[in-house]
Order: C-alpha cells, then sequence, then structure tokens
C-alpha cells in the first residue's frame, strides 16, 4: 500500500514538473509594427517562443492642430500577411499626453467612444483578413436578403459574434501627467463601460508607478509596467535610454503599487540620429550594418557621419548629412534577466504575465537564446 501511494506521488510530481529550464509563466509580445505583413507569423524561432498572448499596437491618437480634433495615425493593416488569430490578442492604442491637455472631460468621454468604435471595426476586420463581410454589410439590407432558408443578417452577427469571442482585452498606453489624468482616467472609465465584458487595461511609466498620489491610478482592473525607457532619449549626454538596471531598479524599489501588474522588459535595438545636438530621428539599429563605410566610430555608443546617405529606401526615406551623430542603443540582456528574475520575485500579482517590447524578425533572430533566457528568469 506505501508502495504504491508512493508510486502514485511520484508520478503527480513528475507530470507537473515543466521541461528543464523552461517556467509556466505567461509570456507575451508587443507587436509594434504598421503591417501583419512585416514579420513572418510562421517562423520557427517565434512558434519555440511559446507565447500566450499578443499585445497589438493598433492605431495611435496624436492631437491635430488643423482640425482641432484628436486623430487616428498609423493603424495596423494586413498587409497579405500568414498571420493567424494568436491565443489571446489584445489591441493597444497608443494616445499623446498631448491629445488630453486639448480635451476636457466631455471631450474624453467622446474620444473614448470614437476609440471603441474603430478597435470594434478593425479587430473585426482582422480576424478575417478580409473586408468582404464589412463591406457588403454597408451596402445592401440584410433583410433583403433572406429566404425560407437564408438568412444573411443572422450569418452576419453569427459571424461577427465568433471574431468578437476573441477579444478579451483592451490595453491604452498614454504617458499622462499629473493635469491630464483628469481627462485620460475619464477615457478610462467611459472604455470600461463600453467594453462590456472585457478586461481594460493601462500601461503604467515608471515614474507613475513610483508616485502613485501625485500621478493618480488608473481605473482599470489592471496595468503593464514599463520596465524600460527611463532615460533622456533626448539628451546627447545619455548612454542608453532604453535601459539601465539601476535606473530602473530606483524606481521599483519604491514601494507596492495599488493594482495588479503585468511586467514589460526591452528587446529591442535602434538607432538615435543627432543633427546640431538635437533628436531628429528614430532608426533601426540595422543603419549601422547596411552604412558601415558612411560612420566613423564617435565614442563608446556613438558614430559620426563622414559620407552622406540616405535611410530607407521609399520616398520616406530620411537623408543623413555628414557631421550627424547617431548613437546606438540596446538593452544590456544580462541585465535584463537579472530584472526578470527580481520581477519574479517581487511581482505583486501572482497571475503576472511578462511581456517583452517588442516582436520583430531583427531582434527574434539576433536575441533568440536570450529571449529565451529573459523569459524563464521570471
Amino acid at each position: 500500500m506505501r508502495l504504491s501511494l508512493f508510486a502514485l506521488l511520484l508520478t503527480l510530481l513528475v507530470g507537473c514538473t515543466d521541461k528543464p529550464g523552461h517556467k509556466n509563466t505567461a509570456r507575451a509580445f508587443y507587436y509594434w509594427q504598421t503591417s501583419l505583413g512585416e514579420f513572418n507569423w510562421n517562423d520557427s524561432l517565434y512558434k519555440t517562443t511559446e507565447v500566450s498572448k499578443i499585445y497589438y499596437r493598433f492605431f495611435d491618437v496624436d492631437w491635430s492642430v488643423e482640425a482641432k480634433a484628436p486623430v487616428p495615425i498609423s493603424p495596423l493593416r494586413d498587409g497579405y500577411s500568414d498571420w493567424v488569430p494568436q491565443k489571446a490578442n489584445v489591441p493597444v492604442v497608443f494616445i499623446t499626453n498631448e491629445t488630453f491637455k486639448n480635451l476636457d472631460r466631455a471631450g474624453s468621454v467622446l474620444l473614448a467612444r470614437q476609440v471603441h468604435r474603430r478597435i470594434m471595426m478593425q479587430f473585426s476586420s482582422l480576424m478575417t483578413g478580409s473586408n468582404y463581410y464589412d463591406y457588403d454589410w454597408s451596402t445592401h439590407q440584410p433583410y433583403e436578403i433572406r429566404s425560407e432558408n437564408f438568412d444573411e443578417i443572422a450569418r452576419h452577427d453569427s459571424v461577427y459574434n465568433a471574431r468578437m469571442a476573441l477579444l478579451t482585452e483592451v490595453q491604452f498606453d498614454c504617458d499622462w501627467t499629473k493635469s491630464t489624468r483628469e481627462n485620460y482616467f475619464a477615457f478610462l472609465e467611459e472604455s470600461g463601460k463600453l467594453f462590456t465584458g472585457k478586461q481594460v487595461t493601462s500601461t503604467i511609466r515608471l515614474y507613475q508607478y513610483k508616485y502613485p498620489k501625485e500621478a493618480g491610478v488608473p481605473p482599470v482592473t489592471r496595468g503593464m509596467l514599463m520596465c524600460y525607457n527611463a532615460g533622456d532619449i533626448r539628451d546627447t549626454q545619455t548612454r542608453n535610454s532604453i535601459f539601465d538596471k539601476d535606473e530602473i531598479m530606483s524606481y521599483l524599489k519604491s514601494g507596492d503599487y495599488p493594482l495588479p501588474l503585468d511586467y514589460a522588459l526591452p528587446v529591442f535595438e535602434w538607432a538615435l540620429l543627432f543633427r546640431d545636438n538635437t533628436l531628429t530621428a528614430i532608426l533601426p539599429a540595422t543603419v549601422i550594418d547596411y552604412h558601415t563605410e558612411s560612420l566613423a566610430t564617435h565614442d563608446s555608443v556613438s558614430y559620426v557621419v563622414k559620407q552622406e546617405f540616405v535611410e530607407g529606401y521609399t520616398a520616406d526615406g530620411i537623408f543623413i548629412r555628414k557631421g550627424n551623430i547617431i548613437r546606438l542603443e540596446r538593452p544590456d540582456l544580462d541585465d535584463v534577466k537579472d530584472l526578470a528574475v527580481w520581477l519574479g520575485e517581487h511581482k505583486n500579482n501572482p497571475e503576472a504575465i511578462l511581456t517583452l517590447y517588442h516582436l520583430n524578425s531583427h531582434d527574434l533572430t539576433t536575441h533568440a537564446k536570450d529571449i529565451e533566457a529573459v523569459f524563464n528568469s521570471f
């Protein structure tokens, strides 16, 4: 009898053990491209990450001086990709702080309704990979397409409901301040009413986390703490604005936060273009490799342009002038792993998700082993 109980216990223990080096922690990525076609969703490296959730930047909202109103910018498009819905699909909308500076409470509530409408339309369209049903719905009277054996409106509604079942969470990203929190929070409150049955979450910047009394705590069910970009990106003396572990820790050790948190860490890199000591553009880090002959080492993290060139192959290409400075920034991924360990030990939410920013072919290929190690460290 004792032997049988021991065998049963051993079986249960073995069955509950993850494969070596793999923690049973929810994993996620941010996807911050403008087209789903910019990434190979069948990439074998991507599939090995076993992520359970993707946060997609659906569009940005900024204040238009000409229109004197908030406007949507750079929507995410299908782009004829091989993308299929993931396990969990979370639309993210970035809203500039300037937007809420120019709105009052009533305007913020109206913006929530406009954003809700656009998210629902865009989500439904992306779930099918086609605009056919939406186009058909808008140009025909569905009640006129009905017979004894076929009901167009019932078909449309069933398809729509199936798509919407895949929408369980919506996230808003805003670097709000003390002066704009009332408007942003009014936006969030209205969004919570509109997205009935869905979870509404908000990003939390490090200073908002450290000073909750001054910044306020957003009226949402959960927050995503962005554990990067604490440095001044515009300062020419900054060595790495993406990630400095000591600086990040100075915020994190401030105390508890009155909202369940998930955590985001960086695995991306970029190149910052400075002209006359002024930041003028954010470039892909590959600019250094592609234009090596046009650059000379300036210091340990920067390059000086010795021969002018154009970055990009379209009409939107950026002209890089002789004498410009390009600062290459990337996080020390060993430090990122260390912070993932610390967050795993100090998280205020037992069901916390670790999200990496951001999913793209270059960083995934370059840092595949480190990405897996960061996930496992949490």
